[in-house]
């Protein structure tokens, strides 16, 4: 026997395979790129948002104006959505004044915008009152101007 079984390795097919494998594998790292862009554009539109927070309590009338809410110098524009305050404590003896204060130039005065008086038992005891956005400060009193003192909860709700 002169001659034998004769099986010569090609890689040609394999090695263009791979090479098929790497350009796949550079287009792939390109697009993780292109998205990472996308995901940081969505990622700083997300946290440019307002956020929707409020704070909150219980205030007793004393018969004089008392301070519900104060944001005496917010850092920037500041949008209070509303103030809402439960009545359901209020008798027909009782008269209660709400009023919103705000300041329209550094360092000036808190200036009485909107007044809201509730003689007697209220309706709906739940009271909504919207609020404006202000530069530079606003603030929410309450007065018993007649009658026993109660207890009020209440919560403002703003964005930041």
């Amino acid at each position: 026997m002169t001659g034998g079984v004769h099986n010569p390795f090609d890689a040609t097919e394999i090695l263009a395979d791979i090479a098929t494998l790497q350009t796949a594998v550079d287009d792939l790292d390109a697009d993780v790129v292109l998205l990472q862009a996308d995901v940081d554009a969505i990622e700083a539109i997300a946290e440019a948002e307002a956020i929707l927070e409020e704070a909150g309590g219980q205030l007793t009338t004393d018969g004089t104006a008392q301070t519900i809410y104060i944001n005496n110098a917010p850092a920037g524009s500041y949008k209070p959505i509303c103030l809402k305050i439960d009545f359901a404590n209020q008798t027909v003896t009782e008269t209660t004044v709400i009023r919103e204060l705000y300041r329209i130039a550094p360092g000036g005065p808190l200036t009485v915008s909107d007044e809201h008086t509730f003689v007697g038992t209220v309706a709906d005891p739940l009271v909504k009152i919207e609020l404006s956005p202000t530069r530079y400060g606003i603030q929410i009193v309450i007065e018993k101007t007649v009658g026993t003192n109660r207890a009020y909860d209440w919560q403002v709700f703003y964005e930041v």
